[in-house]
């Protein structure tokens, strides 16, 4: 594998220790910030070719497009946005993958806009959905400043090599002080991440590079000047067909909204503004 050091994207330096080892890489702890991250990692040109190429393969599509849950976790998404900030203006969808959220988002009067590597993803949008998505990466599209009330990634931020980079572009493109970014990742201080460890399912470390937690993602939002960050609540969402289906899934809620209050929950949620 042809791999490459880095230094801590929130401290910028090397100063960390081993906290466990999967398919060949090391992931390692952030002695400064407590940010969990892979070091070394596949080098940046390496992991972009994995999302150009395959990324969404016909049977992955389909099965997003009829899938009852992938369609209530958009409902969910866009609901706490929608509560959030009542109004429908421009929003940017960073790996927007097939389109399902900003489908939705269009239905509830938003003018929107997505951006994926995968041009098999960026095909299916446009040609089932007739969305307005690119296919890239942000800083090819050269979005005008302050552009965008609502720019989200959903899963993104822990796959992208130079965050730093990156925030900094969003932060150019998003309207200073009523615009808002949305960040969703698996939460690195989770329950089953500390239970689990390397058999986390959400650790694959060819590709997720970063395990924030809600301390090391608003440190890292706010070292570019998105000086507001807030957590927020997703809720879990599920099937409720038949009286045994709903008893087992008010429980998983009842457990869940618990650990979300908590930060411990599987995933975590940020919403981050600035003034500049």
């Amino acid at each position: 594998m042809d791999l490459e050091f880095i230094a801590c994207p929130v401290c910028a330096v090397q100063d960390t220790r081993p906290l466990f080892a999967k398919d060949g890489f090391s992931v390692v702890t952030c002695d400064r910030c407590n940010l969990k991250y892979v070091n070394p990692r596949l080098r940046s040109s390496s992991l972009e070719e994995n999302y150009i190429d395959g990324y969404y393969p016909a049977t992955k599509r389909n099965h997003i497009q009829y899938n009852e849950m992938e369609w209530l976790q958009m409902e969910e998404r866009l609901g706490e946005i929608q509560r959030k900030f009542p109004y429908q203006g421009r929003i940017l969808d960073l790996g927007c993958g097939i389109g399902t959220f900003l489908y939705l988002a269009r239905k509830r009067g938003w003018e929107t806009f997505g951006v994926d590597l995968s041009q098999d993803g960026v095909s299916f949008a446009r040609d089932n959905y007739n969305l307005n998505v690119f296919c890239g990466n942000v800083f090819e599209m050269d979005f005008p400043s302050h552009y965008f009330d609502v720019i989200t990634l959903y899963h993104v931020l822990e796959h992208v090599p130079e965050p730093n980079l990156l925030l900094e572009e969003l932060r150019r493109i998003l309207k200073p002080k009523e615009g808002c970014l949305v960040v969703e990742v698996p939460n690195g201080e989770s329950i089953q991440i500390r239970i689990q460890r390397e058999n986390w399912p959400y650790v694959h470390p060819a590709d997720h590079l970063y395990y924030f937690s809600v301390s090391t993602l608003a440190n890292l939002l706010k070292k570019h000047r998105f000086n507001w960050v807030e957590a927020g609540k997703p809720k879990r969402v599920g099937r409720r067909h038949g009286v045994i289906t709903q008893l087992k899934f008010a429980v998983q809620y009842s457990i869940s909204s618990v650990l979300v209050r908590c930060n411990l929950a599987t995933i975590i949620r940020c919403y981050a503004t600035s003034n500049q």
